[in-house]
């Protein structure tokens, strides 16, 4: 009778911390919890809008003139400088999704830090960088990862070799979206372009749950990364 009431007390115990759900989000350059993540890039950081002060009628007149009204794309063949924003280097997995058609000069995305405060890029010199380094183009990636995980009941309860002990399964529900900017190094004309988003939903058991969700995760940046490439060729 004793061991009867201890294996019903455990399971009253353990229903509702089953029927319990969670969510996060993170940025793709700091998925693992990167030590060395220093937050991400800004879209002015990168363009060079002006900060402080208005932009007159008559500028933006002229921006528009100058512009090709066609925006600006990738070329296969192109030489181009890959950033991944918040990254020290952009992702193997993108580097090879860029390198199956451009030719790729990998470049820093960390945002830079003085005392502590950090500081935009200075858009100028970075494409000064790319043009030292014979990149036509600069490509700068956002990618952000949402994540759910829902306990799924005791039928799914992953039973480990440990005399009274056991781990709930869960479905761990995992999507993907990115975002990226090609400029054009010599005019800094840009345009944005956002992949379509992908979604994965996957049983995963307690005891392998964050090697499974690794994996899961590499996954979908390979494909997310794949289709964004395709969408900023001509």
């Amino acid at each position: 009778m004793k061991i009867i009431h201890r294996s019903t007390s455990l399971l009253l115990l353990v229903v509702p911390t089953l029927l319990l759900s969670s969510c996060e989000t993170m940025s793709i350059s700091n998925t693992g919890r990167n030590p060395f993540y220093r937050g991400e890039l800004r879209d002015i950081d990168l363009l060079g809008f002006p900060a402080g002060r208005s932009v007159s009628d008559d500028a933006i007149r002229s921006a528009l003139a100058r512009s090709s009204g066609g925006g600006v794309r990738l070329t296969t063949g192109d030489a181009v400088m890959l950033i991944q924003s918040g990254a020290q280097q952009p992702d193997p997995a993108l580097t090879a999704a860029f390198e199956k058609h451009l030719r790729v000069s990998p470049f820093s995305g960390v945002p830079e830090q003085d005392r502590g405060t950090t500081q935009r890029f200075e858009p100028s010199a970075l494409r000064y960088a790319a043009a030292r380094a014979g990149a036509k183009k600069i490509v700068c990636v956002w990618g952000q990862l949402e994540s759910a995980n829902d306990s799924v009941g005791l039928d799914a309860v992953t039973w480990v070799p440990i005399v009274g002990e056991f781990i709930p399964g869960r479905r761990t529900v995992t999507r993907i979206s990115l975002k990226g900017i090609v400029m054009d190094t010599v005019s800094g004309a840009w345009q944005s372009f956002a992949s379509q988003p992908f979604v994965s939903s996957k049983m995963t058991a307690g005891i392998t749950r964050e090697l499974s969700t690794a994996k899961n995760i590499e996954s979908l940046k390979s494909q997310a990364y794949a289709d964004l490439v395709s969408r900023m060729l001509r």
